[in-house]
């Protein structure tokens, strides 16, 4: 009878373990994204003046720098893709992607990230994101801010700023569209970067 009864609560533990098991949601594998650059095969304009530039840290909102996709539900709301993932921090990948935009841009000048050498006169670029994001439409916005310093700090320094939209697919069940729309951005907002820098470098004494 003991036995029975010991047989009887093994088989329900049993029971509910698997029960479980087969209710659990099946574990998806995130996707991982980086922003791109413009294509290789894109015409570069006929080179300029020689030029080195360092771009800082770019500063953005901390709601962009999760790992997961953000997307804008509506003015004040803001969604996540939990299984659509930024492989790196959207700021670094901004600042990269801006970094190779501006080398093909700016054909004869030096890029570098942050840490820019001393012994070289370096336009220093610096650069506010506010906005930077696809809302659940597939309208990606991006609203920034920048600064252009010249080497010598006592010098003059430029200030501009971009408020760009693009409307692309809906990211609902296509997270790459958000990959894609906000690389379009990237490559947009550098353009207007790069005109800017040649007319500061004009202008500069």
């Amino acid at each position: 009878m003991k036995s029975s009864v010991v047989l009887l609560a093994f088989a329900a533990i049993a029971g509910l373990l698997l029960t479980g098991c087969l209710s659990r949601p099946p574990t998806v594998d995130a996707r991982h994204f980086v922003l791109a650059p413009i294509a290789a095969n894109e015409p570069a304009p006929a080179a300029a003046k020689h030029l080195s530039v360092g771009i800082g840290f770019v500063k953005m909102p901390s709601y962009l720098l999760r790992k997961a996709m953000a997307v804008r539900n509506n003015a004040n709301e803001i969604g996540y893709i939990e299984d659509a993932q930024w492989a790196e921090r959207l700021d670094q990948s901004f600042q990269r992607t801006l970094a190779a935009n501006l080398s093909r841009l700016l054909p004869s000048a030096n890029i570098y990230l942050t840490d820019w050498p001393r012994d070289e006169d370096v336009i220093k670029v610096f650069i506010d994101v506010q906005q930077f994001d696809v809302d659940s439409s597939g309208k990606g916005t991006l609203n920034a801010q920048w600064r252009i310093n010249a080497p010598d700090s006592n010098q003059q320094s430029k200030p501009g700023q971009a408020r760009l939209t693009r409307v692309g697919a809906s990211p609902r069940g296509h997270p790459e569209v958000i990959a894609t729309t906000l690389s379009d951005l990237t490559t947009e907002f550098s353009r207007e970067l790069a005109q800017s820098i040649r007319e500061f470098e004009k202008s500069s004494p």
